[in-house]
């Protein structure tokens, strides 16, 4: 049995995980081969950063999914990135911040924030914690996840200025795909490991959001996503 346990938060609809967080650091693992346990955690407070995913790895505890990857990059000298260029590697890094620190609020204004989702997020998301804790908690989470919101500014952006930025971003991804197979050419990168997390979590669940439509208005995406599904998890088809 493997020394590496990753944990994650539930998943549903077919996905691992409902946060984009822990989707991407099991796409990562799938794509490197190294071998783990997968652990679903209810909340992510046990956690080394009180936030999903965490690994624990020869007695030590690691959160935040990005430097999870680079430790697992070293210490298992894996590296999805190995074909690419140096300016392939910096534009790489761009995506990852659009996708995560920019149309990642966008789908967390979308779940937490429109009340149409909210019934739903409480049963995924929230789904696992007891009955009686999750009654007490989730108001207390809503509204932390709301001042969190504001506090980055895209809970300060009315609904309509929200869907603005997400369709310029879903828009510059698709510009970005072009007519390619993978976000960085003729083989796939940890870059799509990346954008999957996010635009999984968007089309392939139940939440009500105005993005769905502008990832499906661009075929290639739509494509892409599919292509990315059967190469990395062939066994949801």
């Amino acid at each position: 049995m493997s020394e590496l346990k990753a944990f994650h938060l539930p998943g549903a609809w077919g996905l691992v995980s409902v946060s984009p967080f822990c989707l991407k650091l099991d796409s990562f693992l799938r794509m490197a081969g190294i071998e783990h346990q997968s652990m679903t955690a209810a909340t992510p407070f046990p956690g080394p950063k009180k936030k999903a995913p965490w690994i624990e790895y020869r007695g030590q505890k690691l959160g935040d999914s990005t430097l999870i990857i680079d430790f697992l990059k070293q210490e298992f000298d894996v590296d999805l990135d190995a074909h690419l260029s140096d300016e392939q590697r910096g534009q790489a890094i761009a995506i990852q911040r659009l996708i995560e620190e920019n149309l990642y609020w966008a789908m967390v204004y979308d779940r937490w924030v429109r009340d149409e989702n909210w019934p739903i997020l409480k049963g995924t998301v929230l789904g696992n914690i007891p009955t009686p804790l999750r009654m007490a908690l989730t108001p207390i989470a809503r509204k932390g996840v709301k001042k969190q919101l504001a506090g980055h500014g895209m809970g300060l952006h009315t609904e309509a200025e929200i869907e603005a930025i997400g369709r310029k971003d879903i828009d510059a991804l698709a510009d970005i795909l072009g007519d390619k197979d993978w976000f960085m050419g003729d083989r796939i990168s940890f870059t799509d490991a990346v954008v999957y997390s996010l635009l999984a979590n968007i089309v392939f669940v139940e939440f009500s959001s105005p993005m769905k439509a502008m990832i499906n208005a661009h075929s290639s995406l739509v494509d892409w996503l599919t292509r990315f599904k059967n190469e990395v998890y062939p066994e949801q088809e």
